[in-house]
C-alpha cells in the first residue's frame, strides 16, 4: 500500500519539476502527469473493491452454508414463490411486498416433481389429461364456421 502511495507521488511531483525547468509544457511532463493519474484512479478503484468486498462480504461463487435457494419464480413484480433449503429440509416460500412468508415445508426432495415447460398439454398428468377428454367428450361444442359470426364478435 505504502508502494503504490510512494509511486504515485512520485509519478505525480515528476512533471511538476520538468516543467519547472523548461520554460513550457512538453511532452514527457505531460505523459507522466498522464501515467500518475491513471496509477491514482486504478488505485483508488482497487482499494474502494477491496474494502466493498471485506466490509459488505459479498460471496464469491458457491458457498458452502447451510441455506440455498433452489429455484425462484416471479409471479408478478414483488411477488415471488421461492423454494429454499435449510439444513436438508426444503421450504416454499412467498416473497412479497409485504414480506416473506412460508407457504408448505416440503418433506421430501421426491415429492417436488421438475417439469421441462414445453406446453400447457405436457404440463397435464395423463389420467387427468384422459378424464377431462372423456368429460368434454360428452359436452356440445359451441364452434361456428367463420361466415357466422356477427359484427361485435360474437356468435349470429
Amino acid at each position: 500500500m505504502r508502494k503504490l502511495a510512494a509511486v504515485t507521488t512520485a509519478a505525480l511531483l515528476l512533471p511538476a519539476a520538468a516543467h519547472a525547468d523548461s520554460g513550457g509544457p512538453d511532452l514527457l511532463g505531460s505523459l507522466a502527469q498522464m501515467v500518475g493519474s491513471l496509477i491514482l484512479v486504478i488505485g483508488i478503484i482497487l482499494i474502494l473493491y477491496y474494502l466493498a468486498n471485506k466490509l459488505m462480504k459479498i460471496p464469491q461463487g458457491k458457498s458452502a452454508g447451510y441455506i440455498r435457494v433452489v429455484e425462484t419464480r416471479h409471479l408478478a413484480p414483488k411477488k415471488s414463490l421461492m423454494l429454499v433449503e435449510v439444513g436438508g429440509e426444503y421450504l416454499l416460500l412467498s416473497n412479497s411486498g409485504e414480506g416473506v412468508s412460508l407457504i408448505k415445508q416440503v418433506e421430501m426432495l421426491e415429492e417436488i416433481e421438475v417439469v421441462e415447460e414445453k406446453s400447457a398439454a405436457a404440463l397435464i398428468p395423463g389420467q387427468l389429461r384422459k378424464k377431462l377428454e372423456a368429460l368434454a367428450g360428452g359436452l356440445p361444442r359451441k364452434e361456428a364456421p367463420l361466415g357466422q359470426l356477427g359484427k361485435s364478435g360474437g356468435f349470429a
